[in-house]
């Protein structure tokens, strides 16, 4: 009897397990490359300097040249693709 509720305990902990990882896959989040392209579509964008990401915040720090030379820094959120200011 115990090996039985064993088995039914780690089968239930099987199946509990994968749906939390279902769930969390189908959670929307922008990758790095579409991070990027935010930046790279911008006016004045000539060369990426740096990209970093911000694992608390969540956040894509991007650093990228002007046309002017200046360096800006554009940050993209992980959670919805857009700009945070």
């Amino acid at each position: 009897m115990k090996k039985i509720a064993y088995v039914l305990l780690a089968v239930t902990a099987l199946f509990v397990n994968t749906t939390a990882f279902a769930a969390e896959a189908r959670i929307p989040s922008t990758s790095i490359t579409d991070a990027l392209q935010v930046a790279k579509n911008r006016d004045d964008y000539v060369a990426l300097k740096s990209a970093k990401f911000d694992v608390q915040g969540k956040i894509y720090n991007i650093n990228y040249v002007t046309k002017t030379g200046d360096v800006q820094t554009l940050k993209i959120s992980k959670v919805n693709g857009k700009e945070v200011k």
